[in-house]
């Protein structure tokens, strides 16, 4: 019988570096320094309350936000063709998170005034808007401690740590958080995955879908993204135990 070729013995170890290196998972740990807040998906836009930690539709949209800020001007002339790669391996990521120790949700009402665009719209002689007041609905969620994401399915670790270095919030402009680089950590198998034994708090976790384009995402784009095919709701378990509500917050404990 004929000896393999060192040709087809070199071949087959790159096949199997390139599957090695596509099971590798990437664990990122960030320090919130503000409050956070993010609209659940259900949510209106006079009673909104707020996912307890990001959602993987926020943590791929801020991955995108920060690539096109540092590398989108070096692909104008074949930006096209470029976003649609990018944008591919970024919507594939399997992501898994891990909330801090303690979580504190504080409930506020705001009276306020804003555009009556019904009367507008019924009548656009009238030469000043009309005005009417309201009272909207908001939480505001205290993190202590430390939140971790675990990201996989991609061969691009290396990338995805720099994007996820340049991440500064997530959720609602000014939620800030800081990346610690020290607690990065690379393993062949997800470090936490929801264990629904020992108890969980359910949250909907909206997520790209696997047929999403960046044009349907893209707000400057006139295609729309529909809802259950280009963004998704599935729900979502986390390692939380409600451990005190009144009529103004909540505080969960991690298991």
């Amino acid at each position: 019988m004929p000896k393999p070729s060192n040709k087809s013995k070199s071949s087959l170890s790159k096949q199997e570096q390139v599957k090695a290196s596509s099971n590798q998972w990437l664990t990122v740990t960030y320090q919130p320094v503000s409050l956070f807040s993010l609209k659940r998906s259900d949510a209106t836009s006079m009673a909104a309350r707020s996912n307890l930690v990001p959602t993987p539709y926020a943590i791929k949209m801020a991955l995108l936000k920060v690539l096109l800020e540092s590398k989108g001007r070096q692909h104008q002339s074949n930006f096209d063709q470029w976003i649609k790669s990018e944008f591919i391996w970024i919507r594939d990521l399997q992501i898994y998170i891990w909330p801090p120790e303690q979580l504190v949700v504080n409930r506020n009402g705001y009276k306020l005034r804003y555009y009556d665009q019904t009367a507008d719209k019924a009548d656009k002689s009238r030469t000043t808007l009309p005005m009417q007041g309201g009272f909207v609905f908001r939480e505001w969620v205290h993190l202590q401690g430390h939140l971790q994401i675990c990201c996989g399915g991609c061969d691009r670790l290396a990338e995805l740590e720099r994007l996820f270095a340049l991440i500064n919030y997530f959720g609602k402009r000014g939620c800030f958080f800081q990346y610690l680089p020290e607690y990065k950590q690379e393993t062949s198998e997800p470090l936490f995955q929801p264990n629904l034994i020992t108890g969980f708090t359910a949250q909907p976790m909206d997520d790209l879908g696997e047929k999403a384009t960046f044009n349907r995402i893209n707000p400057f784009s006139t295609d729309k993204a529909q809802l259950d095919k280009d963004r998704v709701i599935k729900p979502g378990f986390l390692p939380l135990r409600l451990v005190a509500t009144s009529a103004r917050y909540d505080i969960y404990q991690r298991y």
